[in-house]
This record gives C-alpha cells, sequence and structure tokens, in this order.
C-alpha cells in the first residue's frame, strides 16, 4: 500500500477534495472536539483542518495514545510530527482516522494498534472518520479480531 500510495498521481487534488468533504460534513460542524492527525507524505494533507481550535493531535506515551491542544509540534521516535504531551479534556469527539488501506469501514494502519485500542477503550464518546486517498481502497483486506470498525470514511472512493 505504501508504494500504491506514493506512487499516486492525485494525491493534492485528492487532499483538496476530502478537505472539502470534511469541512461541510455535519459531524465536523458539529463537533464540540475534533481528534484529528498531522498527515504523514502518505495520508490526505489536512493541515489545513488543524487550525481550528476544537482541535487536538495525538501522541504516544510509554505506550499509549494521548490527545493535545498544543500546537508546539516535534518529530516524534515513530517518525510523525506530535504536539507537547499536554493531556487535552473533551466529552464527546469525531475523530479522524489516518488509513493506510480500508475496506468498507475497517482499515489498515501503520501496525502500532495505538488507534485500534484507543477506539476500542473510548467507542463512546467518539465518532470515529477515516480519512484516505482513493488508491486505498483495497477490496482484499481482511479485518483481524482487535479491528475497530469505524463510523464512516472520507475518501472520493466510497
Amino acid at each position: 500500500m505504501k508504494e500504491r500510495i506514493k506512487a499516486f498521481p492525485s494525491k493534492q487534488e485528492e487532499s483538496r477534495l476530502i478537505r472539502k468533504m470534511i469541512e461541510s460534513s455535519p459531524l465536523w460542524q458539529d463537533a464540540e472536539t475534533i481528534l484529528a492527525f498531522y498527515p504523514l507524505s502518505s495520508e490526505p494533507d489536512i493541515k489545513d483542518l488543524l487550525s481550528d481550535s476544537r482541535v487536538l493531535l495525538p501522541y504516544i506515551d510509554k505506550g499509549r495514545m494521548h490527545f493535545s491542544p498544543s500546537r508546539n509540534l516535534k518529530r516524534s521516535a515513530l517518525g510523525f510530527m506530535e504536539p507537547e504531551h499536554i493531556e487535552g479534556e473533551y466529552g464527546k469527539a469525531l475523530m479522524l482516522v489516518p488509513l493506510l488501506g480500508f475496506n468498507g469501514l475497517y482499515r489498515l494502519g501503520r501496525g502500532g494498534g495505538y488507534y485500534d485500542r484507543y477506539i476500542a477503550e473510548n467507542r463512546d464518546r467518539l465518532t470515529t472518520a477515516g480519512v484516505a486517498f482513493s488508491v486505498s481502497f483495497c477490496p482484499g483486506l481482511k479485518a483481524e479480531e482487535h479491528d475497530e470498525k469505524l463510523d464512516l470514511i472520507f475518501s472520493t472512493e466510497v
């Protein structure tokens, strides 16, 4: 999947369309809190959405995912940009989840299980929305027992 995405020529245009889908969604518009992510080059570029004051960004501490309101970012040991380790408080939230691949409402992540564990532990207060390029659609992808089903996908494929 990483190679398919790397070779995909329409990343910039699809990122723009996906940002518009997200912004026009009632889920985005009505959310009190948005748990988002700072995109890697293999993920749709949603950086324009991150300036919204409702957005919290993820960080990993002691093997667990947390979310912070900070915009002071640094590269983590896992290679993604993460904020200062300041725990943000929230009630219900829209969670934007990065995907390498997806089939229906199941996702292929990067193998760490951080999102699946976080979703499982906080399911009752999250609406989960995957964010993916159309080239990430993978009909043969099989969900595993630990995989958490998402509520919807923001992609030009669906």
